[in-house]
């Protein structure tokens, strides 16, 4: 029995053996390459920061370029090409990067793309939302439905266009928010900044209410608010649009400008609704 161990035991030992030497080579390796590594990814950081810095002074000089054609205040048509211009050369120079950054590391660019032809049909299923959001966005921009400044309404989200790019349509909301709404998922866009605007407010009286009374106090509010805000015509009242079971529905209309439909609607709003408590009328 102890003879058959002994050789068993032999050849363990000699398996360790050369499972330690082979680890300690690989050590030796790595250890004689940690310079070469350091100094590639120095290289790299190098070369990143310089990408940014290239494009932080291509974006300045877009800028520059096109207020010095349109002045300080750009129109809408003009920062639009200016975000759009923007986005692409930011795509250009983080794509120059990265490839510049791979070829310090060694990487073969034609064993990649290889690597990239063999799994091109797992790519194309996960890259086809980027490539539609692309698409969309040139096609949105080239046949002019948006512009950055316009008042809309896009994917359920009311606010004002921020900026533009290949991939997304960025939104600041009437409360602030800011949202990115990727340009694949664009269907209806609802512009308030095409044409003239009306604000318009629906008011509700509660049935049993004085109806004639209640249309007079707010004709005489509308009078009131073109006093108060200085507008050019007496916001018009149309009484008794609807009904239902529970009110009958008043609207107050005003032409304004774009910029101003929400906070004027906001003002009506108030007004109409302070002053029928006022009054006693239940809305």
């Amino acid at each position: 029995m102890s003879e058959i161990i002994a050789p068993t035991s032999e050849k363990l030992a000699k398996t360790m053996d050369h499972y330690y030497d082979t680890a300690l080579d690989m050590l030796k390796d790595v250890y004689r390459q940690i310079p070469t590594i350091i100094s590639r990814l120095i290289i790299a950081g190098l070369v990143i920061l310089l990408g940014l810095i290239v494009l932080r002074i291509l974006r300045r000089l877009i800028n520059f370029k096109v207020r010095k054609k349109n002045g300080k205040r750009l129109p809408r048509q003009a920062e639009t090409v200016r975000s759009l211009t923007s986005s692409i050369i930011s795509y250009l120079i983080y794509f120059f990067v990265a490839l510049v950054v791979l070829r310090i590391f060694g990487i073969d660019l034609a064993s990649l793309l290889a690597v990239a032809g063999i799994g091109s049909i797992a790519i194309g299923f996960g890259a086809q939302t980027l490539v539609k959001d692309i698409i969309s966005g040139l096609f949105l921009w080239t046949e002019g439905n948006l512009n950055v400044g316009d008042v809309v309404t896009i994917g359920g989200y009311n606010g004002r266009i921020e900026s533009l790019s290949l991939r997304t349509t960025t939104l600041r909301g009437t409360d602030g928010s800011l949202y990115a709404v990727p340009n694949g998922d664009i269907r209806t866009v609802v512009s308030r900044s095409r044409g003239n605007q009306v604000a318009q407010v629906n008011v509700t009286i509660a049935h049993g209410q004085d109806l004639l009374r209640a249309q007079q106090i707010l004709e005489d509010e509308c009078i009131r608010i073109k006093e108060r805000l200085a507008l050019k015509t007496i916001p018009r009242l149309y009484p008794a649009i609807a009904s239902d079971a529970r009110c009958v529905t008043m609207r107050i209309e005003m032409p304004c400008d774009a910029n101003e439909a929400w906070s004027l609607e906001r003002e009506i709003r108030l007004s109409m609704y302070t002053r029928l408590q006022k009054e006693d009328i239940k809305a």
